[in-house]
C-alpha cells in the first residue's frame, strides 16, 4: 500500500497509475466519495473532488478509454411511498448509488443505457457503444449480456473499487443473470413514455437478501483467499482493481462448486426467499452448461 495522499487531481492519477490503468482502459467503477479524503478535504475542494476524479480518468485513460460507472435507480413499482415512486428517464432520474454516480451521468458528454432500474453511464469516445444493448425496450434483461456488463467483459475492461468492497460487486448480480439463477426475479418498473408514466417488466433483476451483502461474506473471503485483485490507494481510498473476465470466471466455478455461496447459511424460517433459493439453485447448477464466453 501506498501513503494516504492529499486530495488533489495530480495525486489521484497517481494512485490510478499505481493500480495499473492506462491509456485506452476499460473501467467500472464502484466508489465511495467519503473514503477519497478526509471531510475538512472534501469539503474544501472543487465539487467534493469529484471533477478531480473524473478529469484524472480522462488523463489515464485517454479519450479512446472508457470510464462507467453505475447508475441504478429507485423505480421499481412497490406499495411503499416515498422514493421508490421515481420515473425512469435516462436524462434526469438521479442515481442512488452514490454522488459519484450522479456527478458522472450528469456530464455533457456522458452517455446513459436505458434500463430503468440498473442503467449504467459511460464517458470516452466509445462511450454510446459501452451502454448500448441495454434497453428495456428490446426486453434486455437487467444484467443483458449483449449491454454494458458483457462490453465490460468483451473488452478485457476492469472493475475498480474505490473504497467499496464486495458488497457493491455488481459482476456478482451479472453472474447471476448470466447463470439464470432460480431466484432472480421479474418485476414492474415505472417509465416515462412520451410524457406519460408506463410500467416497463424488468427481468433478471437481484431481489432477497444475500449473504454477499454482509462485509464478513463468504464471497468476499473466498476472493480474498483467492487473491486475483491488485490493491493500492487513491489518496486517502483503499482500492482493489481486477479484471472483469477474471472475476466473472472466478465466480462462475465458485458457483459451480458451491451453488449456496452467495446465499445465507441456516436461514430463519421467516427467510422464505432463501429456504426456496437454497433448494432451488444446486438443482439448477447440477444440469448448468452455459458458458459466459462468447463461441
Amino acid at each position: 500500500m501506498t501513503d494516504e495522499l492529499p486530495l488533489n487531481k495530480e495525486n489521484i492519477v497517481k494512485g490510478l497509475a499505481d493500480l495499473g490503468l492506462k491509456r485506452g482502459d476499460v473501467v467500472l467503477m464502484h466508489s465511495d466519495l467519503r473514503s477519497l479524503a478526509r471531510p475538512r478535504e472534501l469539503l474544501a475542494a472543487p465539487d467534493a473532488g469529484m471533477g478531480w476524479l473524473v478529469e484524472a480518468f480522462r488523463e489515464v485513460l485517454g479519450p479512446e478509454g472508457i470510464l462507467a460507472v453505475p447508475t441504478f435507480t429507485s423505480t421499481f413499482v412497490t406499495k411503499r411511498k416515498g422514493p421508490a415512486g421515481l420515473v425512469w428517464d435516462p436524462a434526469t432520474t438521479p442515481s442512488r448509488v452514490g454522488q459519484i454516480t450522479n456527478y458522472v451521468r450528469q456530464l455533457p458528454d456522458a452517455r446513459r443505457s436505458d434500463h430503468p432500474t440498473h442503467s449504467v453511464a459511460a464517458i470516452g469516445d466509445r462511450a454510446e457503444w459501452f451502454v448500448s444493448g441495454h434497453s428495456w425496450r428490446d426486453g434486455a434483461t437487467t444484467f443483458d449480456r449483449n449491454g454494458p456488463w458483457g462490453h465490460l467483459v468483451d473488452e478485457d475492461g476492469s472493475i475498480l473499487w474505490l473504497g467499496t468492497d464486495m458488497r457493491t460487486q455488481t459482476c456478482v448480480h451479472v453472474v447471476e443473470d448470466w447463470m439464470r439463477l432460480p431466484y432472480m426475479a421479474t418485476g414492474k418498473a415505472r417509465v416515462n413514455v412520451d410524457g406519460e408514466t408506463q410500467e416497463a417488466t424488468v427481468t433478471q433483476s437481484p431481489a432477497g437478501p444475500r449473504d454477499f451483502y454482509k462485509k464478513d461474506s463468504k464471497s468476499a473471503a473466498a476472493w480474498e483467499a483467492a487473491g486475483l485483485a491488485t490493491k493500492s490507494k487513491v489518496c486517502h481510498s483503499n482500492c482493489q482493481i481486477m479484471k472483469a473476465r477474471v472475476f466473472v470466471d472466478w465466480l462462475w466455478n465458485a458457483l459451480l462448486e458451491d451453488p449456496c455461496l452467495l446465499l445465507h447459511d441456516d436461514p430463519s424460517p421467516e427467510d422464505a426467499f432463501t429456504i426456496r433459493a437454497r433448494e432451488e439453485t444446486p438443482k439448477h447448477l447440477a444440469s448448468f452448461e452455459g458458458t459466459w464466453r462468447r463461441e
